[in-house]
This record gives structure tokens, C-alpha cells and sequence, in this order.
């Protein structure tokens, strides 16, 4: 934007309007203001954010258990969440702290993903070479959807039926 539309424009209401959509992290309201407002602004949107936070309208914390409720509602795991919190500015500790707060079983969790997508266990007509390439495409599945390697294994080993 041109400098005189940013003193039209209130960065307060730049932000209110990100933040009436959904919740965003710090990490992302600067970047979009920066992005609609330019450099210029920088410090107004850093005192526009501290008075936001200050206020309670903007909380990284709230922010981050409502990702982490949303995406595992979608059925992704904990690597995912790891990697997709980096990228919105959320430390290890401000994720920690919203699984904890939500109590996650990944097993279960990941069961769902599963069943979901898979809609029947894997059984006896299967031979050998046909089983075990299913089984490695639930695990492909389950990895791809940011679950651990233990938790992978556990789920597809429960999902077998005919284990050898």
C-alpha cells in the first residue's frame, strides 16, 4: 500500500479484522499486517500487537490449542503438529502445554485416522505379498498424517487381523 493509505488505514483495525476470522498467532498477524501495511508500519504493528495481547483479544496459547483441536479433529498426529507449529510461530512449549491441555491418545486417535480411511481391516484372502503391501500403505498413510513410527506400528498391528 502507498504510505498515505496506511495512515487512513488503522493497523488496530487491520488486525481486528484478521483476528474477527479466526485466532492467529503473533507470528502470523505481523506478517500479514507487514504484508498489507509494508515496513513502514513495522512499529505501530508491534505496539498495535502487545496492546492486542495485552487486552486479551490475542493469545498465543488459545491459538495454539485451537490449532491442535482443529487439525487433530482431522486426523493428523503429533509431527504434524510439531512441523505446522513452527511454520505459525508457536514454540515447543506453547504446543506442549495445548496437547497437554487436551489430553490426546494418539493410538485411539490414530485408530480413527485408520478406520476412516480404510473402512475394512486387513484380512485372510490377502496372500502374503498382497497383505504386506496393504500394510504398507496404512503405515505410507499414517506417516504422511504426522504419526510416530511407535504409534504406527502399534495401529497396523492391531488392524491385522491375520497375523502370522
Amino acid at each position: 500500500m502507498q504510505e498515505d493509505d496506511s495512515t487512513t488505514i488503522s493497523v488496530r483495525a487491520v488486525l481486528m479484522d484478521y483476528l474477527a476470522r479466526r485466532e492467529h498467532s503473533q507470528h502470523e498477524l505481523r506478517t500479514k499486517a507487514l504484508k498489507r501495511l509494508g515496513a513502514s508500519a513495522e512499529i505501530e504493528i508491534e505496539k498495535a500487537l502487545a496492546a492486542l495481547a495485552d487486552e486479551g483479544l490475542q493469545c498465543d496459547e488459545r491459538f495454539a490449542e485451537s490449532l491442535c483441536r482443529s487439525r487433530i479433529n482431522k486426523g493428523y498426529g503429533p509431527n504434524f503438529l510439531q512441523q505446522l507449529a513452527r511454520e505459525k510461530g508457536l514454540n515447543k512449549q506453547q504446543l506442549s502445554d495445548a496437547l497437554d491441555a487436551l489430553g490426546v491418545d494418539w493410538f485411539d486417535r490414530a485408530q480413527e485416522t485408520l478406520k476412516k480411511k480404510f473402512s475394512t481391516a486387513i484380512g485372510q484372502p490377502l496372500d502374503y505379498a498382497e497383505r504386506r503391501k496393504e500394510l504398507q500403505k496404512r503405515m505410507r498413510f499414517l506417516s504422511y498424517r504426522g504419526y510416530p513410527s511407535g504409534v504406527i506400528s502399534a495401529v497396523v498391528a492391531a488392524e491385522d487381523i491375520y497375523d502370522d
